[in-house]
């Protein structure tokens, strides 16, 4: 199974450190502080996770969405928001969220990968 991210954001601590600790447990991950990066790796790259980091408007997300080629049912996408991490299923139905720990966002990417959709109603804590 092919294991790359692609972390998205405006803020690049933010993004620097969650792509250390993908790489940390194993993922292959790209990173991305501008619209235009993050298109061009997901135009070059196969993309399993897009990870849209809180520090983009509603706006940058949807924009990088509708602009990419996420239609691709492969493609998982994760949005962080200041309250936790929601993983978003391509129909835009949210799936479970977690919070910002490393461990939590390790395993949310593994339970997302190797397990397929999560239902809908599921909700996991640290």
């Amino acid at each position: 199974m092919n294991r790359t991210i692609l972390v998205h954001g405006n803020e690049e601590m933010s993004v620097t450190t969650r792509q250390l600790i993908l790489e940390k447990a194993g993922y292959q991950v790209f990173s991305a502080t501008s619209f235009a990066s993050a298109l061009a790796v997901l135009v070059d790259q196969k993309i399993n996770v897009l990870l849209l980091c809180q520090s983009l408007s509603e706006e940058e997300r949807r924009g990088i969405l509708e602009t990419s080629p996420c239609d691709a049912p492969e493609i998982k996408c994760v949005t962080f928001g200041y309250d936790g991490l929601e993983v978003v299923i391509k129909d835009g139905d949210s799936a479970f969220k977690t919070l910002h720990e490393p461990a939590s966002l390790v395993k949310t990417i593994d339970r997302l990968l190797h397990n397929g959709p999560p239902s809908s109603n599921m909700t996991t804590a640290p």
